[in-house]
C-alpha cells in the first residue's frame, strides 16, 4: 500500500470511526427489531389468554348468581321450618287431646315426628352450608380470573408502551447508521 499523507490518514481514521458507529447501530437496531417481533409474537397469545379468562370468569358469575338466588332461599325455608314445627304443635295439641278422651294411649305428634323434622331441618342446613362454601369458592376463583387478567392486561400494556420504546430506537439507529454511511462514503473518497 502506498504511503498515506496525513489528510488520508485523518479521513482513514475517521472512516472507521464512521464505520463502527455504523455497525454498531445496525447491531442495535436488528436486536430491537428481534425484540419487536417477539413482542407481536407474544400479544396475541396474551389476548387469547385474557378471553380465555374473561369467558370462564362469564361462567364463574352466572353460577354465582345461580349459588347465591339458592343461599337466599335459605331463609324462606328456614322460615317454612319455623312454620311447619308451629303448626306441628298445634296439631300435636289438637290430637293429643283428642287421644286423651279415647280409650288408646295419646302420643304427642311432635315426639313422633321430632325425629324425622330434626333429619330434615339438618339436611337443609347441610345443603345451604354446603352452598353458602360453594359461593365462596366461586367468589375466590372469580378473584383469581380477575387479577390474572389485571396481570396480563398490565403486561400487555408494558408490551405495547416497550414496542413504541423499540421503534423509537429502531428509528434512532437507523438515523445513526445513514449518517455514518454519508461520513463513510466521505471520507473513503478522501482516503486514496
Amino acid at each position: 500500500m502506498l504511503d498515506m499523507t496525513l489528510e488520508q490518514k485523518k479521513h482513514q481514521e475517521e472512516y472507521y470511526k464512521a464505520k463502527n458507529r455504523y455497525e454498531n447501530a445496525a447491531y442495535e437496531k436488528r436486536r430491537a427489531e428481534n425484540e419487536i417481533i417477539d413482542i407481536r409474537n407474544r400479544k396475541p397469545q396474551l389476548i387469547n389468554k385474557i378471553n380465555q379468562l374473561n369467558a370462564e370468569k362469564k361462567c364463574n358469575l352466572s353460577s354465582l348468581e345461580e349459588i347465591s338466588k339458592s343461599v337466599k332461599t335459605n331463609g324462606s325455608f328456614d322460615q317454612s321450618i319455623r312454620d311447619t314445627e308451629t303448626k306441628l304443635e298445634t296439631a300435636s295439641n289438637g290430637f293429643l287431646a283428642i287421644g286423651e278422651s279415647s280409650l288408646g294411649k295419646p302420643q304427642n305428634l311432635t315426639t313422633v315426628f321430632d325425629g324425622v323434622n330434626r333429619s330434615s331441618k339438618n339436611n337443609i342446613t347441610n345443603a345451604f352450608v354446603t352452598l353458602k362454601k360453594t359461593q365462596a369458592l366461586v367468589n375466590g376463583k372469580i378473584n383469581d380470573i380477575n387479577s390474572q387478567i389485571k396481570n396480563l392486561q398490565t403486561e400487555l400494556e408494558n408490551k405495547k408502551n416497550r414496542e413504541r420504546s423499540l421503534q423509537c430506537i429502531v428509528s434512532e439507529k437507523q438515523r445513526t447508521m445513514n449518517n455514518a454511511a454519508v461520513e463513510m462514503a466521505y471520507h473513503k473518497k478522501h482516503m486514496y
